[in-house]
């Protein structure tokens, strides 16, 4: 975005934060020219059920972790459509750089679903049965996940729940050359086929949804304060360099989220980077006044929309705003839309708490370093489910979210 451009376009209305969900919430923002703005999103992915509790760790005696009512089958009645699928678990790495995976405790199953009630576990958390050098998790999207070469720094996107993997052709820039860059798994609107009835109930029947023409977009460093873009679609197999540069200061690769259409990330100025599949386009969009008040906010995507998710340094607010493409105006305008609010959840009071991206279900994930312990809670600060670490395990906290889906890392797995 031209630094110089007119700033009254990008002008907020900013009520309080922790005031209830009305259309005097909305917070409208309009995109810049420069890059078209994304259509509506899809529809939502079918729901596996609700998911399981962990089993509280030591560090919890005083049991602010244990599961609310919330759990109760009475408090999750299905939806018409299902809900979005929650997320599966987090991929990260171990102090020796290898990949690994943690999933999340799912709450207890009704009676005799078993299926529902295990860890959702994949075949080969490390990838080393499905490429032969050791490798980086970059990022995950609706099932797949993109993953880097130690040695040969080639890309590879694959699927650990089907246990399929492709190795992309060699992009054309090379995006370590000034620094670290940041990568996302985008895709296509409206392009998810369904071998399925939408209206089933079987998580195992819903799983058979299916997205297809799929784009890595790498935003790398070319200068100080510069970034150029490259992405590979999975449509023509091959990468295509972006339209222009962006001058971002920093891109934080740790906070990328794909959605509508796009690809997004936070940045330190107070912008978040947004880069659309088609046009091939960037733009820098200022982050509403909404989100700018807090210490501590993430970029997330909640039921297929981008969202943004707030708090403060001690977690006695958390609040989540939403894009609303419903409500866009004749002008182009997108609103933003208060999607939810809480006081902390079981996290309240609680100091050195981070948030981490939301993916699929709405839900807020954060990460209690001091417990060693990820917590998902709904929007009303309900725990809904944990991931708990053992103490002493060498492992970063570089977690990135993943959800679990038959998705197609090429067209012929597709097919077949």
């Amino acid at each position: 975005m031209d630094s110089d451009q007119d700033s009254s376009a990008d002008d907020w209305v900013v009520l309080d934060s922790c005031t209830s969900s009305s259309d005097d919430d909305d917070r409208v923002l309009a995109l810049s020219s420069g890059c078209g703005t994304p259509c509506s999103a899809s529809d939502s992915d079918a729901d596996a059920d609700a998911p399981n509790p962990a089993s509280l760790s030591d560090d919890d005696a005083e049991g602010v972790y244990a599961l609310s009512d919330a759990e109760d089958d009475d408090a999750y009645p299905l939806p018409s459509p299902p809900l979005p699928t929650p997320l599966a678990g987090l991929f990260h790495h171990t102090l020796a750089r290898g990949v690994t995976y943690a999933p999340f405790d799912p709450v207890p199953a009704p009676a005799g679903d078993a299926h529902h009630a295990a860890k959702q576990l994949v075949p080969d958390p490390t990838f080393s049965a499905l490429i032969h050098e050791p490798v980086a998790a970059l990022a995950s999207t609706a099932g797949l996940v993109c993953l880097r070469g130690e040695a040969s720094r080639e890309y590879y996107v694959a699927n650990p729940l089907t246990f399929t993997c492709k190795r992309l052709p060699r992009p054309s820039c090379d995006h370590l050359a000034s620094g670290d860059p940041a990568v996302v798994i985008a895709f296509d609107l409206d392009n998810r086929d369904s071998d399925s009835d939408s209206d089933s109930d079987d998580s195992s029947s819903a799983d058979l949804c299916f997205y297809r023409h799929y784009h890595v977009v790498v935003a790398f460093p070319v200068g100080d304060g510069i970034y150029a873009f490259e992405s590979f679609s999975s449509r023509t197999w091959r990468w295509t360099v972006g339209n222009g540069i962006a001058a971002a200061e920093t891109v934080v690769p740790a906070s990328g989220v794909g959605s509508l259409g796009c690809a997004f990330w936070r940045t330190t100025m107070g912008f978040f980077l947004c880069y659309e599949l088609v046009s091939g386009c960037s733009d820098l969009i200022p982050a509403p006044m909404e989100v700018l008040q807090w210490p501590y906010w993430e970029l997330g995507e909640m039921e297929g929309t981008l969202c943004a998710t707030c708090m403060d340094d001690r977690v006695t607010a958390v609040v989540v705003i939403c894009l609303d493409f419903a409500r866009r105006s004749t002008s182009g305008e997108i609103a933003w839309t208060l999607a939810g609010h809480f006081e902390g959840g079981c996290l309240r009071g609680r100091q050195d708490v981070t948030l981490l991206r939301s993916q699929g279900k709405a839900e807020v994930v954060m990460w209690d370093p001091r417990a060693e312990m990820v917590v998902a809670m709904d929007l009303e600060g309900r725990t809904t489910r944990t991931v708990s670490f053992l103490s002493g395990t060498g492992y970063y906290a570089d977690f990135i979210p993943y959800v679990s889906t038959l998705a197609a890392v090429s067209a012929s797995d597709a097919s077949g």
